[in-house]
């Protein structure tokens, strides 16, 4: 047993990240991640990870997350201001969720992602999803 405390929707508990200093010159604003460090609720293991807040409201595992291509990394889980994040955070409900293999499709779509014919990367991914989650409802690519 694990003495990770367990995620929550407390924004005290928040990381807001400002990524600018890291994609560009140092010169830009934003984009912005909330992130967070903690053990999942419904985890019986209480494995420690890294968890990013999506727009939905949800959490999505951080290896889950690079795991994505670009466009839905920077459409489902990064803020274009500061206001944008905090809005976002303040929405919360009581009680984190945490997206899961079966909610992952639904936050891809969510996101507007549908790999283009000569997106090798991303048809591979929705295929591997399809592949390890047959009873995920992921659609067709």
């Amino acid at each position: 047993m694990s003495s990770s405390r367990i995620l929550t929707n407390h924004f005290p508990d928040f990381q807001l990240q400002e990524l600018g200093r890291w994609l560009g010159d140092g010169t830009q604003r934003g984009p912005y991640l909330i992130s967070q460090d903690g053990t999942a609720p419904d985890d019986p293991q209480q494995r420690h990870c890294s968890f990013v807040l999506t727009r939905r409201g949800t959490w999505l595992h951080y290896y889950l997350f690079l795991a994505l291509p670009e466009q839905v990394r920077r459409r489902c889980a990064l803020f274009e201001t500061t206001a944008e994040a905090l809005e976002c955070a303040g929405r919360l409900a009581a009680r984190p969720q945490v997206e899961d293999a079966h909610t992952l499709p639904e936050l891809i779509r969510d996101a507007g992602f549908t790999p283009a014919d000569s997106d090798a990367l991303g048809h591979a991914l929705l295929e591997d999803l399809r592949r390890r989650h047959p009873d995920a409802p992921i659609r067709p690519g």
